[in-house]
């Protein structure tokens, strides 16, 4: 994961992996709206800040932002500001982060590049780890339809990624990512202790066989 997205950061085209800064403000206002929340003050936690397109709009929201990246060329590119703290972890992780710190916890455009079930998984339960009692997760990701062909679609697509020699970051697993399926998240989220305060979804999700599913989450 560090080597994809260290690579992605040295990229020209960089803002095609991460998205285009000119709709940070935008995007952050529609997940917290989507989800009936308004969440202001204490400790945000940002999980793959990526080069801080969203950063600063958090850190106008609340006292202090702990942004964190697998990629420290990422984390090298984001603007300091002075409640931002920027820490690298591995990806699997929040590493280093206390536990019931987090007032909010923001994972948006992330969790679709993560290569296995069992790394979102874990990232489900340190999100609960690290909320702090009445505080809240905003996490998107996308989920994969029911049925067969999107199943076969999944364990083909696994499959072909190492296969795949190239070396651009978009064909790499840790770019292109798992999905999980409405049963392991609803498992996974049990698992986590993560209770579902609020669930949106994007019609138009732009992922194959996938919905782009939205939640605000709390722990049990």
């Amino acid at each position: 994961m560090r080597a994809t997205w260290d690579a992605a950061a040295a990229s020209e085209a960089v803002e095609s992996y991460v998205g285009d800064p000119a709709h940070a403000r935008e995007e952050l206002e529609s997940v917290f709206g989507r989800l009936g929340a308004e969440p202001r003050g204490g400790l945000c936690i940002e999980v793959g800040c990526g080069f801080g397109r969203m950063t600063p709009f958090l850190a106008e929201r609340f006292d202090r932002v702990l942004a964190l990246d697998v990629s420290p060329a990422m984390l090298a590119r984001v603007t300091p500001l002075p409640n931002v703290e920027l820490r690298a972890t591995s990806g699997e992780r929040l590493d280093g982060v206390e536990n019931g710190v987090a007032d909010t916890l923001l994972c948006y455009l992330v969790l679709q590049h993560v290569p296995s079930r069992r790394v979102v998984l874990s990232l489900l339960a340190e999100f609960a780890r690290v909320l702090a009692p009445g505080g809240q997760a905003f996490v998107q990701l996308p989920v994969l339809r029911g049925g067969l062909r999107p199943r076969l679609w999944r364990a083909v697509r696994s499959a072909a990624v190492p296969l795949d020699r190239r070396g651009r970051v978009t064909s790499r697993r840790a770019y292109r990512g798992f999905r999980l399926s409405d049963r392991e998240l609803e498992r996974g989220l049990a698992s986590a202790g993560l209770r579902v305060v609020a669930r949106d979804e994007k019609p138009d999700s732009p992922y194959r066989f996938s919905r782009d599913v939205f939640l605000r989450l709390e722990r049990e």
